[in-house]
């Protein structure tokens, strides 16, 4: 696939029609401990009421998970059950009681305590131990980073948006920061350091790239001064028992929730971490792209040397790839033939040239990547990233793809919305 001695070919699409797509910010949020993906996702979603769709310029602000799993949950309940046979099987299997004591008591512990003297003691040992569990595991990511897989969905996403010549607010909260860091590290290698921003809240690392939000009464992360720094203080809460409930009336005793306390609107920390984040947000300068945002796109990346190539067949029966990159309803703009990637298909936001159907999205090992891993990621622009999947490649394979990753459907409903979703 070397074609004319170029390495990295990146073209636009002769037809500009864009009726569905729109300039975008992103604002990227790495979630903390002891957090689900539908947490993560709720904390989204309060960012979004906080901060808008739009910028002052009317640009849109497109809101985007970056998550990692944290194993936390499967300590807690072990620890939570404990603690429940220990007094003398009154509360065991008392389930529904494990959230309040994540949240340091409610309105069931109080009748409970009321009840049975000794589970005061209970609800107060199950917050030490919460404590304890979230510094040990916070503790162990320091000395043990994340995973090459999290890394590698986070670098892949990046990469699209810096190909499209997206702006980029990352925000972090707790184990979060040990993401961030090497994200931005890896942003600004891709795009201009003015167009990548961070806002870091309750830091877990001890290093900060961005200004940083830090509660004199979060326990968690001053607990971490036991093993290590941590960065400075920046603002004082009030003690639990003077500190008013967060959103959806959540409380934390630890003083390191995001809902309970950074994000509290009766706590006046919250209006400095919504001050940092629109500073940061009006701050960022628009890059150049080398790539047209898609109604979906695929970006494809390998970990070293070797060609290895996007094909893509449309509904329509069009098979794109890089001997004929332009598709009926996509293109194919970013063709790398030498090492790593990134590789970018986009299907079109014209509405007359979007086709509805299945597209089916595969990859080749043109020429000397055995062995090699390649990570092809696909992201709406209405959901962002649909999927990653990782590949160890096998032997060469030439013009004739190896594997098909991704299926991805685009449906019309009555009202002209366009939907896409992977297949099955």
């Amino acid at each position: 696939m070397m074609v004319g001695g170029s390495t990295v070919r990146a073209q636009t699409n002769p037809v500009s029609d864009n009726d569905i797509c729109k300039t975008e910010t992103i604002f990227a949020f790495f979630n903390g401990v002891k957090t689900s993906i539908r947490q993560a996702e709720y904390a989204l979603d309060n960012f979004k009421k906080i901060h808008g769709a739009k910028l002052a310029d009317n640009q849109i602000i497109r809101y985007e998970l970056m998550y990692n799993s944290s194993n936390d949950f499967e300590d807690f309940v072990e620890t939570f059950e404990q603690r429940m046979l220990e007094q003398n099987g009154l509360l065991a299997n008392r389930f529904e009681l494990f959230f309040e004591a994540m949240q340091g008591g409610g309105d069931w512990w109080t009748t409970i305590v009321n009840s049975v003297a000794a589970a005061g003691q209970t609800l107060s040992a199950l917050v030490d131990s919460v404590n304890a569990i979230t510094t040990r595991n916070l503790t162990t990511l320091l000395a043990n980073p994340p995973t090459e897989i999290t890394y590698q969905e986070h670098r892949t996403r990046i990469d699209n948006f810096a190909l499209e010549g997206k702006k980029m607010l990352f925000v972090a909260h707790s184990q979060g920061n040990l993401f961030v860091n090497p994200a931005y590290r890896y942003a600004v290698s891709r795009s201009p350091s003015s167009a990548v921003g961070v806002v870091h809240i309750a830091p877990a690392s001890p290093v900060v790239i961005g200004p940083h939000v830090l509660a004199n009464l979060d326990l968690v992360i001053n607990a971490l001064r036991i093993v290590g720094s941590v960065v400075n203080i920046t603002d004082n809460i009030p003690d639990y028992a003077a500190r008013p409930a967060g959103i959806q009336g959540l409380r934390d005793r630890l003083g390191h929730g995001l809902l309970e306390i950074y994000l509290n609107p009766y706590l006046a920390i919250s209006a400095k971490v919504k001050s940092l984040i629109n500073n940061g947000l009006a701050s960022l300068v628009q890059p150049p792209s080398r790539a047209a945002t898609g109604f979906f796109s695929t970006t494809l990346t390998w970990d070293g040397i070797g060609d290895v190539d996007t094909h893509i067949d449309e509904p329509g029966g069009t098979h794109v790839w890089y001997r004929s990159k332009q598709g009926r309803a996509g293109f194919l703009d970013v063709d790398n033939v030498v090492a790593n990637g990134p590789e970018h298909y986009y299907a079109s936001c014209s509405a007359q040239k979007l086709q509805t159907g299945t597209y089916k999205i595969a990859i080749a090992n043109y020429a000397r990547a055995t062995g090699r891993t390649a990570t092809m990621q696909v992201a709406s622009y209405g959901s962002g990233v649909l999927g990653t999947k990782s590949v160890t490649l096998g032997g060469e394979t030439g013009d004739t793809p190896m594997a098909t990753l991704f299926t991805v459907n685009v449906t019309k409903d009555a009202a002209g919305v366009f939907r896409a979703a992977l297949g099955n």
